[in-house]
Order: C-alpha cells, then structure tokens, then sequence
C-alpha cells in the first residue's frame, strides 16, 4: 500500500514537470526575452555624393606594338636582351655576324679618303694657278705700258723699228702667259668639281656600305617592353623575319561602343575609370580622346576611345578590363551593400532606436525599415527612399537580427 501510494505521488511530479516543460515551450517571447544583446556594427549616415554613371567591358591595347624583323639575312651572333626587359628606342637588341659588307664599307671608306685627297691637291692646284695668273697680269700691265710707251717714240722718231719690236713682243708674250695661268685656273676648277663629285659618289658609298653594316645590329624601333623572343643565339634569320615583339604600354587605349542616345553627354576630355572587376575598385582614371563621328547604324552605338597613364606598370595590353563612365553627379545617401537584408523583391535595412525593457530601463534595439535602392556604386548602394542623414543603421551580423532585436553597437 506504501508502495502504491508512492508511485502515484511520483507519476504526479511527473506529470507537473511535463506540463511545465510544455508550457516553457509554448511561450517563444519569454525564452526570448533572456537572449543577450546581438553585437553589431553601426553606421551613420552622412550626405554622400551620388554618380550616374554606365560601366562597359573591352581589351586594352597598346598605343604602340611593333614587331623587330631584320633587313637582311645573317646568323645571330649577339643576343643583347630578354623577354621582359625594357628597351629604349635605337638601342641594339640583337647583332648578326658580319660577312662581306664590313670589307664593302672599308673600300668605300678608303675611296672617300682618295676622294679628299684629289680634291685638295686640285685646291693647292687653284692656288697655284691664281698666284700665277696675278703675277702673270702683272707682268701684262707692265708690257702693256711699255708698249704703248714704244708705240708713240717710234711716232715721235725718238726709237727705232728695233725697239719697237722688242716692246711689241714681250707684250704679247706676258699676254699669252696670262692666258695659260687662266687656263690652269679653268683645270684646276675642273679638277675640283670632279674630285668633289667623285668624292659625293664615294660618301653615298660609304653610307649605303654603312647601313648594310648597321642592319647587322638590330635596333628597336621603339622605347618599350619586349615580349617574346623567337629565336636563340646561333640562329639563321632571313629578311621579314619576325623575331620579337616590343610593346610601349607607358599609355592604354580602351575602345568602347557607347549608345547613341548618349551621344549629346559625349565630351573630349571626360573622365573614365578602369575598374577591378572583383573589388571594383578604381585601377587608373583615363580621358576620352577619341569620338568617333559616326554611328554604327546596326547597333546604334558610338565608338569612343580612352587613353589610360599605366606608370605602375599593372595594366597588360589586351588585357579585358570593366570601364565606368560618369555622367553627372548629385548629392544623396549611400549605404554599404553589406547592410542590405531581402525578403523576396523588398529590400529593407536596421534602423537604430531605443525603447524601454522589461525593468523600466531604456535599451537599444533595430527596426527593420524597408528601402529603395537605386544603381550600385562600389561597394556601396544609392538609396532613393527610406533612409536620410543621420540615421545609424546595422551593417554588420545582419542575419542575425530582426524586428526590435536588442543590440550591443560596436
């Protein structure tokens, strides 16, 4: 009997406990009401200032590209670069083995010499001849007053036929030797002007000599980056071979088709941002430099072109790149993205506020407050209703919280 009554008194605890248990259950907001504060990061809002912008996708290319060929054929003998190093325009990038040009070059060099030489001696020659034309005239002037000095005595009858003959004769005599200075004048001149023809004939000579001689070193045309190399040492290349590229990516050029509805916001000059197609985050700021005057009448699109400074190096040519063009800007509010909560199509955001607990103290707490959101910008979104300065909103554990959860801001 003692022991029946016993286990009737312990089913009833059991029972007590059970309804207990289900009753604890059944009351969420109670269980609830003893959660600790959820810590979350708080943000105030401050004015901010809001782009219109459009974002594109192209390749970059490289203002200049070119590819190193030689003009003639021969075997590498020098390899003076590698791929990645930098080269400066006119610097020698490869030298082929000299053959018979180097050999061409010294004859017309010596014939150049011999060429000056010819001419100066033809110079001296000049001198010579003009010495003796001066003096020759001289002598000519001299006789010419003796002469006519003979003439009037013999009229006079003051000399003889004799002397008169003598005076006569050296005059024509210093005439005729006047006459051969001038005409050594005339050779000399003659012997110059062909030892300078003949000395213009041995430059060109020497200079088609030299550049068969400086095609054996291979020069960049250009200041820039060399690509890959095609060849080794020892290699025989022939003429229009193509044996390395050098790029100059010291500047970009980034091709965009832009809608021709935009055509009237197109300016040379306005700003273009390459971005991180990951972080978007802005890796160079460029400058439309082209606008193409046309419209492709298929698409209905513009081409423009924008021109990107790379000093640090961290853009590629044909590299595929985001491009955002902005196309005014206005003043607004922008939220982090990481503050954004969803509920099908709605999006909605965690207002700070504060109302009283449960022992008469005021604690702080989130409401959920629905938002309109406008374009994306960064890492952050362009709020068109709901929320304005000043307000502090969650932007950290927000799928934790809910509708006037209580917070602990960190």
């Amino acid at each position: 009997m003692k022991t029946s009554n016993y286990q009737k008194f312990l089913g009833l605890l059991l029972l007590i406990a059970a309804t207990n248990t289900g009753c604890s259950r059944s009351n969420p907001d109670a269980q609830a009401s003893g959660l600790p504060p959820i810590p979350v990061k708080i943000e105030t809002l401050s004015p901010a200032t809001v782009e219109e912008s459009s974002q594109y996708v192209g390749n970059l290319e490289a203002t200049e590209k070119v590819a190193l060929k030689p003009e003639i054929q021969g075997r590498i003998q020098e390899m003076r670069v590698e791929p990645g190093d930098r080269v400066e325009q006119g610097e020698a990038m490869m030298v082929l083995e000299p053959d018979q040009t180097l050999p061409q070059l010294e004859n017309a060099q010596a014939g150049v010499d011999a060429a000056i030489a010819s001419r100066d001696t033809a110079l001296e020659q000049l001198k010579v001849a003009q010495s003796q034309r001066d003096s020759a005239q001289e002598q000519v002037n001299l006789a010419q007053v003796n002469y006519d000095r003979a003439e009037f005595l013999l009229d006079a009858g003051a000399i003889g036929q004799f002397t008169y003959d003598q005076a006569e004769t050296e005059f024509k005599t210093q005439k005729n030797r006047l006459n051969e200075a001038e005409n050594a004048i005339e050779a000399a001149q003659a012997a110059i002007r062909q030892a300078q023809a003949n000395l213009q004939q041995a430059q060109a000579q020497v200079k088609a000599a030299a550049v068969s001689v400086g095609f054996k070193q291979l020069l960049s045309p250009i200041s820039g980056v060399v690509g890959d190399i095609a060849v080794k040492q020892g290699d025989y290349v022939t003429t229009g071979e193509t044996l390395a590229g050098i790029t100059r990516n010291d500047f970009l050029d980034l091709e965009i088709s832009v809608p021709a509805r935009r055509s009237g916001d197109l300016q040379q000059g306005m700003t273009v941002e390459l971005l991180d197609p990951v972080t978007q985050q802005t890796l160079s700021q460029g400058k439309i430099n082209f606008i193409s005057p046309n419209v492709d009448a298929t698409l209905q699109t513009i081409l423009i072109k924008a021109r990107f400074p790379n000093s640090r190096g961290n853009l590629r040519d044909g590299q595929r790149v985001e491009a955002k063009i902005v196309w005014n800007t206005d003043p607004g509010i922008l939220i982090p993205t990481t503050a954004i909560s969803r509920v099908g199509s709605k999006s909605f955001v965690f207002v700070q506020d504060q109302q009283e607990g449960t022992e008469g103290e005021d604690q702080l707490i989130v409401r959920q407050r629905p938002v309109q959101l406008g374009d994306i910008q960064g890492s952050n979104y362009q709020v068109l209703d709901g929320l304005e300065a000043g307000d502090r909103i969650a932007v950290s554990n927000i799928l934790k919280l809910r509708d006037e959860a209580v917070i602990d801001p960190q």
